[in-house]
């Protein structure tokens, strides 16, 4: 959202909207936020939602009918700012923290985006240091900041941080306008049954370059956004060119970075009170189930109560784990005139980069040196190895690359080509050796999909892809590198014990899927020709050949293992099976018959 005007807080306002002392405490008593008030007022004045005063800290909105989906359908909503607004109105609700009415308001600012865009913070009417003559609106002005001194001595333009396996060269000076900001948000934090809400502001952060604004910055930014000091004419600000800010992904984790250092301590308590009470509900697991195993002695109930207790151990752990939720209300920014000064890179790869300094004519006027990957002063300079662009032949400088400079706590030494990179060019850990490498060595496996390097890798022999060294081996068959996509291990019941099985050695025995096995362990049914390994392997009794379980059956009377090729019935016994050997035919009415039941066709034959 953005607000040009902002009217008087109820504390300002005449009549009705003037607070006692003891409102005023209760107020304090319930913890109500400062800043809830100005952004109930912006909200309304922009959504077109009419605040009328009801009585001392007592409001009432009239919702227009593209609002009312936020409050619950609702045409009117009554607002109380104290316990004793709330006593004379009990259908009012709480602008507090954790109500009901709150979550409404914000989730109906985050639906319209919050932003308040403050103008161009005010140039100083005296001169500003080290700026002798500098004042605001003049050619001379502009002129006199460019000229000013630049990081270093008072005669040396050169860098003052020194850069890694690199040389910088000072390229100019001139006039920016770069862009400030913060945010404010909400912060939820769960942990267990523990939920506490909070609204809390970052720092004023340089959205270019990530650095922190000074304190004379900051108070000024401040004042500008309680109306308290007027933006700057824009026709009092020298020329400069207009530094862009960073994307708003990048944006978003310098200020969320800010919001996550300043709640770390209430995280750090948080997840010491989260500790205790998991160790609490875990004992208290334990001796139930101590107590539910105590007389058991099946092994198929003692596995299931053991995986329950696992289960159950496993989501008190995850139910007290320490959860922070995010949620951007407001993002504040207002413009500031900086002196600029550039140096190039170049590192001894060939990779150039530009590094700026800057100081803010209207703060303390002092030099500014931000690493442009985490915005902290750097103590060295490092060329990130990975190129941006290619550049064209230079005046003499012959061709060469464009880079990005870190600082040494970003950057990180590749293993495999020893170049510096940073985080966002590379990986910090290599699956097989934990080493960093740079991206142009690094590769994402496709078998177990993690991160390695050049210098662990090899070739897969089945489709001939590339894979980790971790993922590779070779088949227990016939010996070829494989990697585990495309591989599968026998069992330690196979006829040759468990082993790594390639695709073009793997067979299952008897066709089903739970029984990898390999090809030198199998042979063929002679039936269906399915693969049965050697183990699993039975023979017909009359022909001696190699059937799979679904084609041999039992002979009723003698017990041989016959196919459905050699199986024969008794003319007496219809239903019992017989091998094509235990019977023979009648010459008469050619049924057959075993040697028990050989006359039971009732032919008689003469001689």
């Amino acid at each position: 959202m953005t607000a040009r005007r902002r009217s008087p807080s109820p504390e300002r306002r005449g009549g009705q909207g003037v607070r006692t002392k003891r409102a005023r405490k209760t107020v304090q008593e319930v913890k109500t936020d400062a800043r809830m008030w100005p952004l109930l007022e912006r909200y309304c004045k922009l959504a077109k939602v009419k605040l009328i005063p009801r009585g001392a800290d007592l409001y009432e909105m009239k919702l227009p009918l593209s609002e009312r989906t936020h409050f619950s359908g609702r045409a009117t909503v009554r607002v109380a700012l104290s316990l004793e607004a709330l006593e004379r109105d009990p259908d009012a609700e709480m602008a507090v923290l954790g109500s009901p009415f709150l979550v409404h308001l914000l989730e109906a600012i985050r639906t319209r985006a919050g932003r308040l865009s403050l103008g161009m913070i005010p140039l100083p009417e005296a001169q500003a240091p080290e700026t002798p003559g500098f004042r605001p609106g003049s050619a001379k002005s502009a002129k006199s900041a460019k000229s000013a001194k630049r990081p270093g001595s008072a005669t040396s333009t050169d860098l003052t941080v020194p850069v890694r396996d690199g040389t910088a060269r000072r390229r100019k000076s001139q006039l920016a306008t770069h862009t400030v900001g913060r945010l404010l948000a909400r912060i939820v934090l769960r942990a267990g049954a523990v939920v506490e809400e909070t609204v809390i502001e970052s720092a004023v952060i340089d959205l270019a370059t990530g650095a922190r604004a000074d304190d004379q910055v900051t108070a000024q930014f401040a004042a500008l956004e309680a109306r308290a000091l007027a933006p700057a004419d824009p026709g009092d600000v020298p020329d400069s060119v207009v530094v862009p800010a960073r994307p708003p992904a990048e944006m978003l984790q310098l200020l969320l970075g800010d919001l996550r250092a300043q709640s770390a301590a209430r995280v750090a308590e948080r997840q010491a009170g989260a500790e205790k009470g998991v160790a609490v509900e875990l004992e208290r697991l334990d001796r139930y189930f101590a107590a539910v195993v105590e007389d058991k002695t099946d092994p198929d109930e003692l596995r299931t109560i053991t995986a329950l207790r696992e289960r159950r151990r496993a989501e008190e752990m995850r139910r007290h784990q320490v959860m922070a939720i995010v949620h951007p209300l407001q993002l504040a920014d207002a413009q500031v005139l900086m002196q600029r000064v550039e140096w190039e890179i170049r590192s001894a790869r060939g990779v150039r980069a530009r590094f700026a300094a800057q100081r803010p004519i209207a703060g303390s006027a002092t030099w500014i040196l931000a690493c442009p990957q985490c915005g902290r002063p750097p103590a060295e300079l490092v060329v990130c190895v990975h190129e941006d662009e290619e550049e064209g032949r230079g005046k003499g400088d012959g061709e060469h690359r464009r880079g990005h400079c870190i600082c040494e706590a970003c950057a990180t030494r590749c293993s495999v080509c020893a170049s510096d990179f940073c985080a966002d060019h590379g990986i910090a850990h290599c699956r097989v050796d934990e080493q960093p490498a740079c991206e142009q060595h690094a590769r994402l496996c496709p078998s177990c999909r993690m991160v390695h390097c050049t210098a662990h890798e090899g070739v897969c022999a089945d489709g001939e892809h590339p894979a980790c060294s971790a993922c590779l081996e070779a088949c227990g068959s016939c010996g070829r590198i494989v990697c585990n996509a495309h591989a599968e291990q026998s069992r330690a019941d196979a006829p040759k014990g468990s082993r790594r099985l390639c695709a073009a050695c793997l067979r299952y025995c008897e066709g089903g899927t739970n029984e990898p096995v390999g090809v030198d362990e199998v042979a063929q049914c002679a039936s269906c020709g399915r693969s049965v390994c050697t183990a699993h392997q039975a023979v017909c009794a009359v022909d001696e050949q190699i059937q799979c379980s679904r084609h041999l059956r039992r002979a009723d009377g003698s017990g041989r293992l016959v196919c459905e090729q050699h199986r024969a019935a008794c003319v007496a016994e219809p239903d019992a099976v017989f091998a094509s050997d235990e019977v023979s035919a009648c010459p008469v009415c050619g049924k057959t018959a075993c040697a028990q039941h050989q006359a039971a066709c009732g032919c008689v034959v003469t001689h």
